[in-house]
């Protein structure tokens, strides 16, 4: 009895409590969100599917977070014509000693309403988050953008930790009205790889805490970064 007492304390010193690729906070509605301050992205129309408040988190990490950007979370949102984009909101937590200012690249990708993102439109890389606080309270981190998109369009991003503990969260409304949720799976996994509900994984989330601020304009689709992504992930 006292050799296996022995295995078992050897194997939770050897492998992290969870060290799994995707991960999960669970529930609490005691969360409480912090905000990132009036009126810091401009006078833009704010478009996000969740109710507000947040329930759960979710992440990647391990062999989860690869390159280009598998494990990478985004929300799908049909814009119509061309505008804008002001602004990248992302709500995220994290848990004790996690979050050591690992930076994250925000992407914004064509399509994700009627089907799975396609190609990148957008790209800021290495940006690191200002307000990442501890579970359960959730924090709005709002990322100047200024890009013409028009459509469909997914905003998200992807977590700079890969083959590493995961430094934060995205926030999920497991009881909003619902939005258009993704996650892209790395292969050699147990799930689907590629573009999927994030379903597939942690069980139904209506909603990610991602969003986004735009003006819609009358000006034609143009981006002049548009040639040197599309280059970097062909």
């Amino acid at each position: 009895m006292r050799g296996f007492a022995l295995l078992l304390l050897l194997s939770v010193l050897v492998a992290p409590a969870g060290a799994t690729d995707a991960v999960t906070l669970g529930y609490s509605d005691d969360g409480t969100v912090i905000g990132a301050g009036p009126d810091a992205c401009g006078e833009g129309e704010l478009l996000y599917h969740h109710d507000g408040s947040f329930e759960g988190g979710v992440a990647w990490q391990y062999a989860g977070v690869t390159q280009p950007y598998y494990g990478a979370f985004g929300e799908g949102f049909a814009l119509g014509d061309p505008g804008e984009l002001e602004c990248a909101y992302l709500w995220v937590t994290t848990v004790p000693d996690a979050f050591h200012f690992q930076s994250c690249d925000i992407f914004v990708w064509s399509g994700g309403v009627t089907g799975a993102p396609g190609e990148v439109l957008y790209l800021l890389p290495g940006l690191v988050l200002t307000s990442v606080p501890d579970w359960p309270s959730f924090g709005e981190n709002q990322i100047d953008m200024n890009c013409t998109v028009s459509g469909d369009i997914t905003i998200g991003y992807w977590g700079n930790w890969p083959g590493e503990l995961a430094g934060y969260y995205v926030a999920a409304d497991l009881d909003g009205p619902g939005g258009h949720p993704w996650t892209d799976i790395a292969p050699n996994s147990v799930y689907p790889t590629g573009w999927q509900d994030p379903a597939v994984v942690w069980g139904y989330i209506p909603s990610l805490g991602l969003g986004l601020s735009w003006t819609p304009a009358g000006s034609p689709v143009e981006s002049g970064s548009w040639g040197s992504i599309k280059r970097l992930f062909e």
